[in-house]
């Protein structure tokens, strides 16, 4: 790894993925798209105010050294560069973790979730009070219990503050129409989830990579997927509609702003992570801190940990987000 002089010559540094140099050897290897990303640039650099001018005013940033090309692609083009024919664009849409309903709060201050790996860590706290706000998800076993169903939500609006209000429309070339969810093989499988965090059953990915990590294509089509004007946003449709009701939607929503679709997933453990501690001990830690949900403990030495990320990308409009995940074994 290694940073590129970028003084002011253009540099191209291209590298082939393992699976680009095993077509290559079979002469199979053909470049038929590309994508464009600026995930390394700072645009807050940018100084109108530089004092030899306008002409300097991006000099940093175009100066900026970048990291030279190497074949993990879950570390870079995460962002990708889209092109809209039309000049007319105040915002744009972007994701957000929605963490305002109950069943898909994440841990309470953290962002992020917890995943039991297998059904000995969720039988541990089988006799916990759960609440929303803990952020917990069984890895293995379905509860029949609602309260403790728990899902991921990944909100698509634009932040307008208002203006536009919440009861607009995202146009239609800016609103999601697939999504493609990005995870370690070795540690997750996606399933979806309605409304209220019911399962509806495991996700078949498109490929996994060299890097074991696999991605999965859904569609707007998929029941995972909850509509701006679906379920309860309904009433968004009407021609008119109450401060309550709208103060009702705002209170679920994550944006104060016109309102795209919503994914929702439930990530579910491997039968390696529910079945065996190696990837624990190649990939993780023992537990920082002891694990209190109610009035139920599971102390640090007694558990082992791995921190990794799913990631969601629009296929629309390129936006990306990560979401930290943290699986928990009970030893």
């Amino acid at each position: 790894m290694a940073f590129l002089d970028n003084s002011g010559d253009i540099i191209l540094d291209a590298v082939l993925t393992d699976a680009g140099r095993q077509r290559m050897a079979r002469g199979e290897f053909k470049i038929v798209k590309y994508a464009l990303s600026d995930e390394e640039i700072n645009y807050k650099l940018f100084n109108s105010t530089h004092p030899s001018g306008s002409a300097f005013s991006d000099l940093q940033i175009m100066q900026t050294p970048i990291l030279e090309a190497f074949t993990n692609n879950t570390s870079l083009m995460k962002t990708k560069l889209i092109s809209i024919n039309r000049n007319n664009l105040l915002y744009m849409p972007i994701f957000r973790s929605n963490t305002k309903r109950d069943h898909s709060k994440p841990v309470a201050s953290t962002d992020s979730f917890r995943i039991f790996a297998d059904q000995n860590t969720s039988d541990h706290f089988a006799s916990a009070v759960f609440t929303s706000t803990h952020g917990y998800h069984h890895g293995v076993v379905t509860p029949t219990n609602n309260e403790l169903r728990r899902m991921i939500s990944i909100d698509q609006g634009l932040e307008t503050s208002g203006n536009p209000p919440i009861t607009s429309d995202i146009p239609d070339d800016l609103i999601e129409t697939a999504y493609l969810v990005r995870m370690d093989h070795r540690l997750l499988r996606l399933y979806g989830a309605d409304v209220e965090g019911k399962l509806l059953g495991a996700k078949a990915n498109s490929f996994v990579d060299d890097d074991a990590i696999a991605t999965y294509y859904v569609s707007s089509t998929d029941e995972s997927v909850i509509g701006s004007r679906d379920s309860y946003r309904s009433d968004l449709n009407a021609t008119s509609i109450t401060a309550d009701a709208l103060a009702t939607i705002k209170s679920f929503e994550m944006f104060d702003g016109p309102l795209g679709p919503r994914l929702n997933i439930a990530p579910k453990t491997s039968i390696q992570v529910q079945q065996s501690s190696a990837l624990f001990d190649e990939l993780g830690s023992n537990g920082p801190t002891d694990i209190t949900i109610g009035d139920v403990t599971l102390e640090d030495s007694d558990h082992k940990i791995i921190d990794t990320l799913v990631n969601v990308v629009g296929v629309t409009t390129g936006y990306s987000i990560d979401i930290p995940v943290r699986i928990i074994k009970k030893n």
